[in-house]
């Protein structure tokens, strides 16, 4: 797969078969996000993966999913829950500010990865980082920043033009249809 496939097939996942996820495969998309930019070169961004399922049950009840959808339609079913989860942490005794950009490239790193891999993600911000950090023994230098769910598919997320609504909303069969602008209503100027 070339990298313009991965770009447009990359669409956000709430739905998964329940297929483990290699732990491999896992590291391989944090190494993915180890090598993108970052201000100054420096590194202070850090990951935990969450592979085992007892940890993945517990992660699961402290992240919100899809505010854009009705309440009934959010969250995924029992059996349709992500295989694994990457938590984004921000190192504060290494960077202090102006990370945002970092976290942004590191993030769309995994994202793209996980496409070659067949895998689909979901970035969440929507968290509950208290309790995250209890869970996981988090020391309190560290600022829980995203939450990255993961696994194999089990629904279609299709973009189509935008028509007067950025709202995402599914179909009938379960279709998750997102609007996204054109080229040219985005390109204010060429000079």
């Amino acid at each position: 797969m070339d990298i313009e496939e991965a770009i447009y097939k990359r669409r956000t996942i709430r739905r998964f078969n329940q297929k483990s996820v290699p732990i491999e495969t896992l590291k391989k998309l944090v190494d993915f996000a180890r090598v993108a930019p970052s201000g100054s070169n420096v590194q202070g961004i850090e990951y935990t993966i969450v592979h085992a399922p007892e940890m993945r049950d517990q992660l699961f009840s402290l992240v919100r999913w899809a505010s854009g959808l009705p309440r009934s339609e959010r969250t995924p079913e029992e059996g349709r829950r992500p295989t694994a989860y990457i938590i984004v942490l921000l190192n504060t005794e290494i960077k202090k500010s102006y990370y945002e950009f970092d976290i942004g490239a590191a993030v769309e790193n995994i994202l793209l990865g996980a496409v070659k891999y067949g895998l689909g993600a979901c970035w969440m911000g929507s968290i509950n980082a208290k309790k995250i950090r209890e869970l996981f023994e988090i020391p309190e230098f560290y600022e829980i920043t995203h939450v990255i769910s993961l696994g194999f598919p089990d629904e279609e997320s299709i973009m189509e033009p935008y028509k007067d609504s950025f709202t995402y909303w599914k179909d009938e069969s379960g279709d998750m249809h997102v609007p996204k602008r054109s080229l040219d209503d985005i390109i204010f100027k060429i000079t």
